[in-house]
């Protein structure tokens, strides 16, 4: 019997941090491309206190402070989903005849509204007494959702942006296919799914060591 020894491709997906109604989880039908990541970084200068003093002078207080003025943003992700209900009107199921990609577009709609302005929409936490860890059952708080890429990335985001561009429509005008690009802002801090994500990332920084042979050349 022969043995399949090929990787496992695994795919992308958003779901929902906590539980509520409706659920939200959205698997990838395809993976992106290309994933996007950025942050910046803001130095004022001129320190604290506003005198305008290089870092260098005064005392070292003074320049503990001025150094101080070093801005780091959160983490944005963006990247862009293909959807495609061929496969499934091919393979006759009912949603895609029904619906094209309308569902799926639905769901990730639902990810970047209000919870609060869904007709079902809040935590279940509050039926139970409990509060969310990130507030997230405040009003006009749009769902915290876990960006889940590969193993080592679980990472708490709002969805910031998303814009969609729908193509061909059947009869009845539900789309057949769509492209749609999202947004996301990482939501960095002392909470489970970030400080796990954060370890890997410190801990790949540390296997890199491994490369410092690739310094011989440099100096």
């Amino acid at each position: 019997m022969a043995v399949d020894l090929r990787p496992q491709v695994l795919r992308g997906a958003f779901v929902e941090y906590g539980l509520s109604l409706p659920p939200l989880a959205f698997a990838f039908q395809f993976n992106p491309e290309t994933l996007t990541r950025g942050r910046t970084a803001t130095w004022t200068p001129g320190g604290a206190d506003g005198t305008g003093a290089s870092c260098r002078e005064g005392s070292e207080a003074q320049q503990r402070s001025c150094l101080a003025q070093v801005t780091v943003t959160e983490e944005t992700i963006g990247l862009t989903l293909q959807l495609d209900a061929t496969d499934d009107l091919n393979d006759g199921k009912f949603m895609a005849q029904q619906f094209g990609v309308g569902t799926q577009l639905s769901v990730l709609e639902l990810m970047i509204y209000p919870k609060t302005d869904q007709l079902f929409g809040f935590p279940l936490g509050n039926l139970l007494g409990g509060d969310d860890q990130f507030g997230a059952a405040r009003a006009k708080t749009i769902p915290i959702l876990l960006f889940i890429w590969g193993r080592k990335r679980v990472l708490p985001v709002v969805m910031t942006s998303l814009q969609i561009t729908e193509q061909e429509f059947f009869p009845d005008l539900n789309p057949k296919r769509a492209q749609v690009v999202v947004q996301l802002k990482v939501l960095e801090g002392f909470n489970p799914p970030y400080l796990y994500s954060h370890g890997w990332r410190m801990a790949l920084g540390a296997m890199n060591l491994a490369n410092l042979g690739d310094f011989a050349d440099v100096f």
